[in-house]
């Protein structure tokens, strides 16, 4: 069951956070976040979604997304985290566009986006700056701290654009079907042979677009899509599960499902059960 966060969470530090963070737990929040890594790699996981979250990558979290952090490699990461109540972050998508905040709270897919080096590089020196201006109680840290997610708003909005008009329509229309648990039990080259591409092309044109390889990609939708069937179906052996799933090995689960959630599967059900029952 995800943590809640409500805006007493934030009121001690409520714009901003720098911190090397450890692999957290699953919880959502009452306020905005929009968060962005410094350092390292991780993965973002946006309502079952596996984001990988690394240098330059910025995400937007709104009330009720429910999401945790897991690490990629096992090496500390960064990220720096501005925070937002609902009526502050609506007046500020309202200052860029009327229809802004209606467009980020019907998006249906997680929110996040990369950065190019520039801004990055400006943003993360502006955080420090905003937060050197919080510890002293500088009375111009709100208006830093407006321009700062404004301008990660107007980044969303050109990458929005950016992805409707340049990402293939081919790939747009897959990527949703890697929800599904009877089609990613297929294995990347039928995919691609359904795509009508060659694997090195397709390969290469995914990496392109999304970000991480296509064996990556559904190798995490299939870890993520196992958790609800471990725990909801104690009929089903983890052996079956790991089938149904498209591993053709048991072992191989198990261990993509250990790097990601830190427990193996018969782990996570037990714990599951044993959190329900209580």
């Amino acid at each position: 069951m995800a943590v809640f966060l409500d805006l007493h969470s934030i009121e001690g530090t409520p714009y901003i956070q720098s911190s090397y963070t450890p692999p957290n737990h699953k919880h959502s929040h009452e306020f905005f976040e929009l968060s962005f890594c410094v350092s390292g790699k991780a993965v973002n996981t946006i309502n079952d979604h596996p984001i990988p979250f690394q240098n330059g990558t910025c995400v937007i979290l709104r009330p009720g997304d429910v999401h945790s952090l897991t690490e990629y490699d096992k090496k500390i990461y960064e990220h720096i985290d501005l925070y937002a109540t609902e009526k502050s972050f609506k007046t500020l998508c309202d200052a860029l566009h009327k229809d802004l905040y209606e467009e980020i709270m019907s998006e249906e897919a997680p929110i996040y986006f990369p950065l190019s080096n520039e801004l990055f590089q400006f943003l993360f020196n502006q955080s420090l700056l905003l937060k050197e201006m919080i510890v002293n109680k500088d009375k111009f840290f709100e208006t830093l701290y407006s321009s700062i997610i404004s301008v990660l708003l107007s980044e969303w909005v050109k990458n929005r654009v950016y992805v409707k008009k340049y990402m293939p329509t081919w790939l747009s229309d897959l990527l949703p079907k890697f929800n599904d648990v009877n089609f990613i039990q297929k294995n990347i080259t039928q995919i691609a042979s359904e795509c009508g591409f060659s694997l090195p092309y397709f390969s290469t044109q995914f990496k392109k677009h999304v970000g991480v390889s296509a064996i990556e990609y559904l190798t995490k939708k299939r870890v993520h899509l196992s958790k609800d069937l471990i725990a909801k179906n104690t009929h089903l052996r983890i052996l079956d599960i790991s089938g149904m799933l498209g591993f053709e090995n048991p072992s191989t689960f198990s261990k993509h499902f250990l790097q990601e959630f830190k427990l193996t599967p018969k782990e996570y059900r037990k714990r599951y059960q044993t959190n329900y029952e209580n």
